[in-house]
Order: C-alpha cells, then structure tokens, then sequence
C-alpha cells in the first residue's frame, strides 16, 4: 500500500504537533537554564582557579632564594580550612617542591608537572575524585593551583535538584492543563466535521435532503463540503430524472399489457398461445415490479406496526401456493409457534417475501423443493435447491437491473433490489449464501430489532 492511500487522523496530528511544541515552550527554556547554569559553573570555576594562582604570583617573593610566600590571611585561613579540597603548590623547573599548602597538595607534584602552563586539567587521584588543575609560570617557577572537581559537581547538581524541582511542580501541571485545553479545542473545532459525516451518513438515495450542512465548518474545508453538495444535487436530478422515467414507463405499459393479454385470451387454443401466456405473463410481472420501485422511491415507508412477522410471511406464502404447485414443487414454511414481533409495514415485508419467493421459483428446477422459515432472530429465509449464487456476485444482484450472467432465466433483476430496499428501510440485511447440499439461502434479518 502506497503512503498516499493509508488514512491518517488530522487531528491526532495537530495533537501531536502542539504537544512536542508546548513541551518544548515548557520544558525548553529550564533545559536551556540548565546548560547555561553548566556553562556558567565551569566558566566561575576556571576563574576561581585564575585567581588563586594570582594571589600565589602576587605573595610569591623569588628576590630570595628560596623564594618565600607571603599570602593574605584571609587567604592562608581559607587553604588550612579547606581540607584539601583547594591546594597549591610552587615548583623548581624540575619539579621540586618549594612550597605547597599540605603534605597531600606536595604529594601530588609528579602529577601536577603535566599540567601545561596556562591550560586546565584534571589530575587523577586515587581513592577520591580528581584534581582540576590550573598552572602558570612565574619568573622561572610552576605555580599549580587545584580544586576537588567534586565541588564543582556538588554546586551543579544543587543546581540541577532546584530547577529540576521547580519545573516539575510547575511545567507538568502546565502541561496538563495546557493538553487539556488544547484537546478541548481540537474537539470543538472537529465537531462540525463529525456533523457533516452524519449528514452525509443520512444521504439516501432520492432523499430529499441530500445536502451536507456547512454551518460552523473550518473555511479550509468550505469548499470540498460546498463540491460535494454541488455533486450530491446533480446526482439528485439524474435520480430523479430515471425515476420519473421508470414511473411513467411502468403506467404506460400497463394498460398495452392488459389489451395484449386480453386479445391473447381470445386465440384458440394451442401451443403457440401458451407460449404468448408465458411471455406476457413474464411481461407483467417486469411492469408491476417497475411500479413496486416507482412507488419505493416515491414517498418513504410507513414503518409504524408491531407486526407478527411469522403471520405475515405465512399469509404471502399461501397466496404463492397455487404458482409452486404448477410446477409440481413441495414449499413449506416453518415458524415458532408464538408471535415473532417486529416494527414495521406488513405489505412491504409481504411483497419482499414475494419477491424472494417468486425469484426461487424462476431460478430453480421444476419439482425442487422452496422452504420457507422465519426464526425468533428475527429472520425471514427462503431456502432452494437451485444452481446458487457464485461469492463474487452475491452483493451484485441485490443491486437494480443487476442479474446473475449465470442464470437461464429471464427477469429485469428488479425483485432482489426491490427485497434490499425493503430490508434496509426496516433496519434489515438481505443476504444470500450457499446452502448445504446444492442450492441458496436468501434472508432477511433484522439488525438490533429488540
């Protein structure tokens, strides 16, 4: 499947969107504090050190030999107290010990040495964390300053738990509300997109208002709301256009078929005027199943009875009987013996029976049984032993004017649309599948009808 055909969700979109640019709105400018509060800790730290190995240069008198250090006592006061954690030290070129502010700080001159004058570094140190070191030279001597790099961790990290403890009690209950509204938002301004899919879900053919209503819609999507009603009007006029014509053809043929079926009665007897019967016999039932669509499309079905369906499909059977006799059929029908109760009109339910059985007798042998059985579902089925119906065109010949290319027998492929229309105006399904042994079952079945 090609990215173009996958369906997609606008609005899942939009959320997602708005909600990577409010997280970055909300979280960015404490993360960016937080790399700025790094750099700035780093850059203090380089300057502290900067300025203990100014304060060494400016005490350090190398007029003697060895040269004596002299510091402020502020100054010498905060190196005793510090517990190694800030130490110095003045080195010969060779490395030697002049002086250091602790036997730990003068320990450390073999690794202080690499230290490249002016450059900061971290010294290793066993058992604790490194050194940050700083050296410069002055009048033909080292002098190395360091700090414990922990300091400068510890200051960070108090950094870090105070921004961090600040945006969490401040940037997620933003977000939550921010979400909130923003979803908020969404929904309303995808209500009248929801709107118009149910109009459009209401849209039945020939209905009388087959428009999409534009009120409230986004000015993005005016348009394409405005060409679908544009072409839902003009297939409203094609429709009403085929059901004017199929109207006025069914009356106009009426009254030639009752003069050419009168003056048929009038031949004598004989096999060729069995065969005009049979042919205008078919012709009529072509022309009543015309006006049976004409009267479907014009004016929408009563469905207000609480019907007993098992009564209704019993009586339309019984009129049937005499036709299945003809052709030498058995047809029974089968119904629970209480009432099967539904919402509906009782003529229609009886002319889609009709229709269901009328299209087992023309598509069936002569002889072969038709059952009929309506079931507590509710369902109406009519069961055959014809040639049944190939998978591929089981939705087709529910369609108008649709026939099986595999049937012998003549029909307009009228009486299964007229059966689905029926069923659909009843909240029903017409269906048909194979049927165990050879042959078809046709249903009706009602969908939520409790």
């Amino acid at each position: 499947m090609s990215l173009g055909s996958r369906s997609w969700s606008l609005k899942r979109r939009l959320a997602t969107r708005l909600l990577v640019v409010l997280a970055i709105a909300v979280l960015g400018p404490p993360i960016a504090f937080l790399f700025f509060s790094w750099w700035t800790v780093g850059s203090l730290h380089h300057r502290a050190l900067q300025d203990q190995a100014a304060d060494i240069v400016r005490g350090l008198d190398t007029r003697v030999t060895p040269p004596v250090l002299t510091l402020p006592e502020v100054l010498a006061a905060a190196y005793t107290r510090s517990n190694d954690s800030y130490f110095y030290l003045v080195l010969e070129r060779d490395g030697t010990v002049v002086t250091a502010s602790s036997p730990l700080a003068a320990s450390l001159a073999t690794n202080a040495t690499i230290v490249p004058p002016g450059e900061f570094f971290l010294v290793p140190r066993a058992g604790g964390a490194p050194w940050y070191t700083y050296s410069t030279n002055a009048d033909g001597y080292r002098i190395v300053v360091a700090q414990d790099s922990s300091h400068e961790n510890v200051l960070f990290d108090s950094i870090v738990r105070e921004v961090a403890g600040f945006t969490l009690w401040l940037a997620l209950p933003l977000l939550l509300v921010a979400l909130l509204v923003m979803m908020h938002t969404l929904n309303r301004a995808f209500r009248p997109i929801a709107r118009a899919a149910e109009d459009a879900r209401t849209i039945t053919p020939g209905g009388q208002e087959a428009q999409i209503s534009a009120h409230g819609l986004p000015r993005e999507i005016t348009p394409l709301v405005k060409a679908v009603n544009a072409a839902l009007a003009r297939l409203a006029r094609a429709y009403d256009v085929e059901r004017r014509f199929t109207t006025d053809a069914a009356h106009e043929l009426r009254t030639p078929v009752a003069v050419l079926m009168a003056r048929i009665d009038m031949l004598p007897e004989g096999p060729a005027k069995e065969s005009l019967v049979l042919d205008t016999a078919r012709l009529s039932r072509s022309v009543s199943q015309l006006l049976q669509v004409a009267r479907l499309d014009a004016k929408p079905l009563a469905i207000d009875e609480d019907i007993d369906l098992a009564r209704v499909v019993r009586h339309a059977v019984a009129l049937l009987g005499p036709l299945a006799m003809q052709d030498g059929r058995r047809m029974e029908m089968t119904a629970p013996n209480r009432p099967i109760m539904v919402r509906g009109n009782a003529q229609a339910i009886a002319l889609a029976v009709t229709n269901l059985v009328e299209n087992a007798l023309s598509h069936t042998p002569a002889g072969t049984p038709i059952d009929v059985q309506v079931t507590s579902e509710p369902a109406i089925y009519v069961l055959d032993r014809g040639q049944g119906v190939p998978p591929d065109e089981r939705m087709a010949i529910f369609e108008r004017f649709q026939r099986s290319p595999n049937t012998a027998s003549s029909g307009t492929g009228l009486g299964l649309a007229i059966v689905a229309e029926i069923a659909a105006r009843h909240h029903a399904v017409a269906s048909v599948e194979a049927r165990a042994g050879g042959g078809s079952i046709f249903a009706i079945r009602w969908i939520n009808s409790a």
